[in-house]
């Protein structure tokens, strides 16, 4: 296990290689599963491309593996209760000039510190990897429930100021720094807070497909504790 700790907040990102026994049974069950766009992708907002349900038994053993890690790491208090929500395989597909002002910039899940963010990297690094980041001008690097109406006030009029390219969000961006960077690693599994400015840093068109054979395949649960 590695911890890392991102920026001059120094979040802490936690790595855990090699984590499936099997994971090739997950990518057969992604070859057969019927991906969908995401609810609100007609807005071009949310996530940019596909979702399928992840079976069952990924949820539980996801649960059973970090629940242990994420309280002893973050601090949760040991009464909190461990919920899970949108246990989904993930592919990028959304084309750059069809990608909203949202999608195209850091973003973040949640803004309540006991909700975090479960990927698994079905892919290797030719997909890039993900990107953490602070907002350069109010100097967040994580969105608390204290700082998010000043941050989506600000990031909103910075994006209504100008038009801005139609890009994925890579290692430069003039609102963002990039301050942090995981890459892609085949049955790698990651875990950060929802809060944290993140976002999925793509190498090219090869990563924008709907094939869970070649694209940017992910398996991703959110947990949050109460």
């Amino acid at each position: 296990m590695q911890v890392l700790r991102v920026g001059e907040e120094r979040n802490k990102v936690i790595i855990l290689d090699d984590f499936l026994e099997n994971p090739q049974e997950l990518v057969k069950f992604a070859k057969g599963a019927h991906f969908t766009p995401y609810p609100i992708a007609a807005e071009r907002k949310g996530y940019p491309g596909v979702r399928a349900a992840a079976p069952a038994s990924y949820g539980e053993l996801v649960r059973e593996r970090v629940d242990s890690i994420i309280r002893a790491e973050f601090d949760v208090p040991s009464t909190a209760r461990l919920n899970t929500f949108q246990e989904a395989l993930n592919l990028i597909s959304v084309q750059e000039e069809d990608l909203g002002p949202l999608q195209r910039i850091p973003h973040f899940d949640a803004s309540d510190p006991n909700f975090f963010a479960v990927l698994l990297y079905l892919c290797d690094d030719q997909h890039g990897g993900t990107g953490f980041y602070r907002h350069n001008s109010t100097g967040f690097e994580r969105v608390t429930p204290e700082r998010c109406d000043a941050y989506l006030d600000r990031c909103y009029e910075e994006l209504n100021s100008q038009r801005w390219p139609k890009r994925y969000c890579l290692d430069e961006h003039k609102l963002f720094m990039r301050i942090g960077f995981v890459p892609a690693k085949f049955n790698r599994l990651v875990i950060y807070r929802g809060g944290t400015l993140h976002s999925a840093n793509i190498l090219g068109d090869h990563s924008i497909s709907d094939c869970p054979e070649t694209g940017r395949l992910t398996a991703n649960v959110f947990i949050g504790y109460r």
